[in-house]
C-alpha cells in the first residue's frame, strides 16, 4: 500500500502543480520549486483540525469544502470582519445594505443570499459562535479578535447545521478559558482615523477554574459628509464600536466541563453611503404623471425632483437633509452555556444553550435630497434562544452524533414617521416569531484504512406567526408551518498521506418566508413555499507533495422553490415581493492553494459559478437564464508572503490581491442594479525581534482607493446603490504579549 500511494503521489505532483502554478499569474513566484519535491523539508504544513461536521476532524478529511483561517491568517490579511473574509473566500459575498446600518453583514455563497434584514426575511447563510446559531446578522457582536479559529463552509448544511444554512455556514470558534495562559495588547491607528485597541487575557484561577476576558474598541472616521445637515451626529459611514466577552470554565473532573460566557457589544455609526437615482418617465412627465400624487413617478414628475441635482457631486457625500438619520446604531448581548460530560471513554454528551438579544436604529432617506420625498427612519429588536443537545462517541469503526435542537426567535420593525411621495406621518410594522424544533443524527465508518463513508438526515419543524400595519389599515397577519427531511451522504479516500478524494451529495432545506414590506395588502400576506436544495459534490484535498497544500472541488446545486426578492413602488408605499420563482441551478469550481517554500509562501483562491433560473413559474418577475443575485462569476484572491531574516529580527511581507466579477444586484436583472467588477490590493509587513513578546506592523487596506457599489436595488421611479465604506487605509499596529 505505500509503495502505491508513493507512486501516485509522484504521478500527482506533476499534475497537480501544473495546476497550481496555471492558477498563478506570472512574477509573482519569488524562487524556484525544489527539483525533487520530496525531497523538500516534511511537516511544511500545521495540522488544520476543523468541527465542520461536528466532530474533530483534520480538514483533509472534512467531505467539505471549507476554508479556516487561524488569528495569525486574519492579521496578516488585515481581516476585521466578516466583511474582510468575503475578499478571500471563493465564490463568498458579503454585503452590508441593512437599514442603511454599516454594521449589518450578509453573507452569499453559491449564488444564495439575501441583502434583507427585515424580522420575516431569514438568512441563507447560517453565523455560529462557539456552536451557537445567531439568528439576526445585523449588530451582533462579530469581532474576529481573540479567536481560535474561523471556518467557512460552502454548499448546504442541512444535517448537523441545520438552521438556515442552505447557502452555507460561518463558524467561528473563540479561544477556550485555560488553554493557554497568558494577556495580549493589540492597538492600531491608521488612515481615516483609525483609532483600535483590544486587551485579551485567559487565566487559571484555580487547577479547575479558569477564566478569559477580551475588550475592544474601534473607531474609524466615516467616508464623507451631509452637506445640508448642520452639525450631524456622525459623518457617511464612520464606525464606532465596543465590545466584549467574558468566559468562565469550570472542569472538576476529567470527565466534566461547564463553560459559561457572556458577550456584548455596542455601535454607534454613520449612515452607510450610498446614491439614489430618480427616474422620470422616458417621454418625459405627463400631465397624469403629474397629477397622479400616488403613481410611480410622483416623486420625479409631482414632486419636483431634479434627478441630477438632487445627486451630490461626490457620490460619498450625502445632500439629505434628514438629520434623523445621519447615525445608525446597535448593541448585541447574550449569554450561553455549555455542558459537556464523558459518559464513557468514547461517548460524549453535550449540551449549549443560549440565550441573545439585538436592536438597531437606522433607516435611509430614499430620495437622496434635501427636501423630505421618501424617508424611512426604522429601529428594529430580535431576542432568541436557542437549545442543543448532543451526544457522540466512537466504537470500534464507527463514529456517530446525534440530537436534539430548539429555536425561538421573536422580533420586530418598526417605522415611523415615514414619508412616502412627500406624505409624511406614514407608520410600516412587523412583527414574527419563529419556532424550530429538529433532531438529527449523523454516523460514520471506517470501512478501511483508506476508505471512510458517513451519512446523517435531519427532521426539522417550523412554525411561524408574522404580523403587519401599514399605518392606514387594520393590522393583519398569517401563520404557516413548514417540516422536512433532510439527509446527506459521503465518502472519502486516502489516496496517499495528506491527501484525500471525497464526495458528497446532500439535501439541504429553509422554511418558507413572509413579504417584506407587503403594501399590497393583506391578500399579499402569505409565505412562500419552503426552499429545498440538493447538492452534489466532489474534490480532492490536502498536500500531494510537501511544498504545496491545496483544495479543489466542483459542485452542482439545484435549488427547488428558490424565494427570489423583487422590489417595486405601489399605490401605497415600498412592496418588497417574495417570489417562488422556480428553481436556481448552480454549478461551479473552487480552487485553493498554498505553496511553500522556505520563507516564501503563495496563497491563492479561485471560484467560478454559473448560476441561474429554470423552471420559472408563469406570472413571475423572473425569467429562466437569469443570473443568481450578489453572485460574481469570478472570485480570485492571491497573496504573496516572504519572510528575511535580519540582525535582531524577522521582517514578513504580505501582499493581498482580491478580485470580484461583475454581478447582478437584483433577480430580475435588472439593467440598472448591475455591479461593476472590483479589485483590491493591501499588504502587511511585520517586524518580530528575536526572542522577544511584541510585534509591530504598517498595513494598508484599500491601498488604490477602489470606490465600487457593494449591492444596488432598482424599484422603479428610482435607483439605489449601497457604496462600500472601504476606503484606502493605512496605518500601524503594535502587539504584545504577557506569560
Amino acid at each position: 500500500m505505500k509503495n502505491n500511494r508513493m507512486r501516485f503521489r509522484s504521478w500527482l505532483a506533476g499534475t497537480t502543480a501544473a495546476l497550481a502554478l496555471g492558477a498563478i499569474p506570472s512574477g509573482l513566484l519569488a524562487q524556484e520549486a525544489p527539483a525533487d519535491a520530496d525531497e523538500a523539508a516534511s511537516g511544511n504544513f500545521d495540522t488544520i483540525i476543523v468541527t465542520a461536521k461536528r466532530i474533530e476532524q483534520n480538514v483533509y478529511e472534512a467531505p467539505v469544502a471549507v476554508t479556516v483561517f487561524g488569528p495569525e491568517a486574519l492579521e496578516q490579511r488585515n481581516a476585521d470582519n466578516i466583511i474582510d473574509i468575503g475578499k478571500y473566500v471563493p465564490n463568498l459575498t458579503v454585503t452590508n445594505f441593512g437599514a442603511g446600518n454599516p454594521s449589518s453583514q450578509f453573507p452569499s455563497i453559491r449564488g444564495i443570499g439575501f441583502q434583507d434584514h427585515l424580522i420575516v426575511i431569514d438568512p441563507t447563510v447560517g453565523v455560529y459562535v462557539d456552536g451557537v446559531y445567531l439568528g439576526r446578522q445585523i449588530g451582533q457582536n462579530l469581532s474576529l479578535s481573540n479567536i481560535e479559529r474561523l471556518e467557512v463552509l460552502r454548499g448546504p448544511q442541512g444535517t448537523l447545521f441545520g438552521r438556515n444554512s442552505i447557502g452555507g455556514a460561518i463558524n467561528i470558534i473563540t479561544q477556550q478559558p485555560g488553554d493557554e495562559e497568558l494577556a495580549t495588547i493589540n492597538l492600531q491607528a491608521g488612515t481615516r482615523g483609525r483609532l483600535a485597541g483590544d486587551v485579551y487575557a485567559n487565566t487559571r484561577l484555580t487547577d479547575t477554574l479558569a477564566v478569559s476576558v477580551s475588550f475592544g474598541i474601534d473607531k474609524r472616521n466615516g467616508i464623507g459628509d451631509f452637506l445640508n445637515i448642520p452639525n450631524p451626529e456622525a459623518r457617511v459611514g464612520e464606525l464606532q464600536d465596543i465590545s466584549g466577552r467574558v468566559a468562565l470554565k469550570w472542569t472538576p473532573n476529567d470527565r466534566l466541563s461547564i463553560r459559561l460566557t457572556a458577550d456584548g457589544n455596542d455601535g454607534k455609526n454613520g449612515q452607510s453611503p450610498f446614491t439614489t437615482t430618480i427616474k422620470v418617465p422616458p417621454g418625459g412627465c405627463t400631465a397624469e404623471d403629474i397629477a397622479d400624487l400616488f403613481g410611480p413617478f410622483a416623486l420625479a414628475c409631482a414632486g419636483g425632483l431634479d434627478p441630477v441635482t438632487s445627486q451630490s457631486e461626490d457620490p460619498f457625500d450625502s445632500n439629505s437633509g434628514q438629520a434623523d438619520l445621519a447615525q445608525a446604531t446597535n448593541s448585541a448581548y447574550g449569554i450561553s452555556g455549555i455542558i459537556e460530560y464523558a459518559l464513557a471513554d468514547n461517548l460524549d454528551l453535550k449540551l449549549i444553550g443560549s440565550y441573545r438579544h439585538s436592536e438597531y436604529e437606522g433607516g435611509l432617506d430614499d430620495d437622496g435630497a434635501e427636501l423630505d420625498f421618501l424617508s424611512f427612519p426604522e429601529v428594529g429588536e430580535a431576542e432568541q434562544y436557542s437549545f442543543e443537545l448532543q451526544l457522540s462517541g466512537q466504537s470500534g469503526i464507527f463514529d456517530y452524533v446525534g440530537g436534539l435542537y430548539y429555536f425561538d426567535e421573536e422580533g420586530f420593525n418598526f417605522q415611523q414617521p415615514t414619508t412616502f411621495n412627500s406624505f409624511g406621518g406614514g407608520l410600516f410594522e412587523q412583527t414574527q416569531e419563529t419556532r424550530s424544533y429538529a433532531v438529527f443524527g449523523n454516523i460514520g465508518v471506517q470501512v478501511t484504512d483508506d476508505l471512510r463513508v458517513s451519512g446523517g438526515i435531519r427532521y426539522t419543524d417550523d412554525s411561524k406567526e408574522a404580523t403587519a400595519d401599514l399605518g392606514f389599515a387594520p393590522e393583519f397577519g398569517g401563520s404557516a408551518d413548514f417540516s422536512e427531511v433532510t439527509w446527506e451522504a459521503s465518502a472519502t479516500y486516502a489516496l496517499a498521506d495528506d491527501l484525500n478524494i471525497y464526495g458528497t451529495v446532500a439535501r439541504g432545506y429553509q422554511s418558507g418566508q413572509f413579504p417584506a414590506r407587503p403594501f399590497g395588502g393583506a391578500a399579499t400576506f402569505f409565505a412562500t413555499d419552503p426552499v429545498t436544495a440538493t447538492n452534489y459534490e466532489a474534490g480532492i484535498k490536502g498536500e500531494p507533495f510537501s511544498w504545496l497544500q491545496m483544495s479543489l472541488s466542483g459542485f452542482y446545486t439545484e435549488y427547488n422553490s428558490f424565494p427570489a426578492q423583487v422590489s417595486t413602488i405601489g399605490p401605497d408605499g415600498f412592496i418588497t415581493v417574495t417570489d417562488d420563482a422556480g428553481d436556481l441551478r448552480s454549478v461551479g469550481v473552487e480552487w485553493e492553494g498554498n505553496i511553500r517554500y522556505g520563507n516564501f509562501s503563495l496563497n491563492t483562491s479561485i471560484g467560478y459559478i454559473d448560476s441561474e433560473f429554470e423552471n420559472v413559474e408563469e406570472g413571475s418577475s423572473i425569467a429562466n437564464g437569469n443570473r443568481a443575485a450578489l453572485t460574481p462569476k469570478w472570485t480570485i484572491a492571491i497573496g504573496p508572503q516572504v519572510g528575511f531574516d535580519l540582525p535582531g529580527g524577522t521582517v514578513t511581507t504580505r501582499v493581498d490581491y482580491s478580485y470580484r466579477s461583475s454581478m447582478e444586484g437584483q433577480p430580475n436583472n435588472a439593467a440598472t442594479a448591475f455591479i461593476e467588477s472590483r479589485d483590491l490590493l493591501g499588504f502587511n509587513i511585520t517586524y518580530e525581534p528575536t526572542d522577544a513578546d511584541w510585534s509591530i506592523s504598517a498595513y494598508g487596506k484599500n491601498i488604490t482607493d477602489e470606490r465600487y457599489t457593494q449591492a444596488a436595488l432598482d424599484v422603479g421611479p428610482y435607483v439605489l446603490n449601497i457604496l462600500s465604506n472601504d476606503a484606502s487605509e493605512f496605518g500601524i499596529k503594535f502587539s504584545r504579549t504577557f506569560r
